[in-house]
């Protein structure tokens, strides 16, 4: 008798695919939408200082780079991966947000009124906004490993539930301030 191969292997394989996808949409999601302030700072010092974008209007170039950022908030993983389709292949393993803003220079930010001119290889400007994002990404990290660590230590909560999920949200609006939208 021969064994059939009813696809339980390969359907076990998609869906862990399909929830380490929407678990690093949530991630990035969640990263943007406590951080959007600083991103935002951080990238328009960078892209200025280093001259990769000329202008004579900087707070231009910073409420473009707003509005950029809340396109990726926006936009459903379609959307992410088709915008940045041109460039997908520009590093190994690239940053999402990094690789979305790079695009979004190259193709919106350049055809502005208030630039003047964008300097730089794909690269070069992928690589200073993937620093600051990264440098961004890191201490966001810690302070999330801080704040479950604090909920790890509070033993009337179980993780996944309700009460859990009230108590991460509770601290992490404390210590983040307010998520921006």
């Amino acid at each position: 008798m021969r064994n059939f191969d009813t696809g339980r292997v390969q359907d076990k394989l998609i869906n862990r695919l399909e929830r380490k996808e929407k678990d690093e949409a949530f991630q990035r999601d969640r990263f943007l939408k406590f951080k959007l302030p600083e991103i935002r700072k951080s990238l328009s010092q960078d892209l200025l200082m280093e001259k990769i974008i000329e202008t004579d209007n900087p707070t231009a170039v910073s409420d473009l780079i707003l509005k950029g950022l809340r396109k990726i908030l926006n936009s459903n993983e379609f959307d992410l991966k088709y915008f940045i389709a041109p460039i997908r292949n520009l590093v190994p393993r690239p940053n999402p947000i990094s690789l979305y803003i790079t695009q979004y220079i190259l193709e919106v930010i350049i055809n502005d009124p208030s630039v003047i001119d964008v300097y730089g290889t794909d690269q070069e400007i992928y690589k200073i906004i993937n620093n600051a994002i990264t440098r961004i990404n890191m201490k966001f990290d810690r302070a999330e490993n801080e704040i479950l660590q604090q909920l790890a230590r509070d033993k009337s909560l179980s993780p996944g539930s309700r009460e859990y999920e009230v108590a991460l949200d509770e601290i992490f609006k404390k210590k983040m301030g307010e998520p921006q939208t």
